[in-house]
């Protein structure tokens, strides 16, 4: 064997441990991210309270072979090992997800600063995504903790480049973002006369400008959830599920907006730009 097959044998080799290890660490995040979805929109709980994760239904401790991401909701089942009552599909669904998506992330960020910048970003938006879903909330606490993880982390990004500049188009983008969504949700309340927007998704668009940037991902942002949300909206009309008054939470279709950018912004816009003629 020569010593260049020997060197790619070896890469490969490297590369397959570093991806089962994303999954694997996808996996555990996912579970930790189903504790926080299930508490934090719930009084009397927090991410710390109870120490011990257990079952909604009966309340009986889950045990650690129990909770086991994925691998312990299928020899389960699904159901509880007490009280048999059924376990919902969510709680495997995310954390398949966030393994999906990690692995994703470091498919198209490879190994670098900008992977860990994206991976935290991600892991923000899964549980604000999910909450919103269920509860038409958007916890001030995950998005207090992804401010201040966002402005270290593109701080150091532009210390590491050396480059003021994408610190200032970050810092531009969180304000913009905000300032851009609260005139959206004016405007909409005045011409509506009722609530067209939520705090939780001004406060969410300046957490997207923070981690994205200001133009042309805001934009983009903007115009993909937008999108989702009368597409999905419409669908849950006609189908009955929803009706024209029924309140629908724009958080989920804001992320996903969000993920869409951050993956393959640069090549929708290209794209765009073509359409266009530039």
């Amino acid at each position: 064997m020569s010593i260049s097959t020997f060197l790619i044998l070896k890469i490969l080799e490297i590369l397959q441990i570093l991806l089962l290890f994303v999954v694997i660490f996808g996996l555990a995040m996912g579970s930790f991210l189903n504790v926080c979805i299930y508490r934090m929109p719930r009084a009397g709980m927090s991410i710390h309270t109870p120490r011990r994760s257990c079952c909604p239904a009966c309340r009986e401790p889950i045990k650690v072979v129990d909770n086991v991401p994925l691998v312990s909701y299928l020899m389960l089942r699904g159901k509880c090992r007490h009280c048999h009552a059924n376990i919902s599909a969510m709680y495997p669904a995310v954390e398949f997800a966030t393994a999906l998506l990690y692995l994703g992330l470091f498919s198209h960020f490879g190994l670098t600063l900008d992977f860990v910048h994206a991976l935290i970003f991600v892991t923000l938006l899964i549980p604000i995504a999910v909450i919103d879903a269920q509860h038409y909330i958007i916890p001030n606490g995950i998005i207090g903790t992804g401010m201040v993880l966002g402005v270290s982390l593109v701080s150091l990004i532009a210390y590491q480049r050396g480059d003021v500049g994408y610190l200032l188009t970050r810092l531009i983008g969180a304000v913009a973002g905000g300032t851009l969504l609260w005139l959206i949700a004016v405007i909409g309340g005045a011409l509506l006369r009722k609530t067209a927007m939520g705090g939780g998704d001004v406060k969410l668009m300046a957490l997207n400008g923070l981690f994205l940037g200001a133009w042309p991902e805001l934009a983009m942002v903007l115009a993909l959830s937008a999108i989702g949300g009368a597409v999905v909206g419409s669908v849950l009309v006609l189908t009955g599920r929803k009706s024209r008054q029924s309140p629908i939470p724009y958080g989920p279709f804001l992320t996903a907006a969000a993920v869409i950018v951050l993956l393959w912004g640069d090549w929708l816009w290209g794209r765009y730009l073509q359409l266009v003629g530039f």
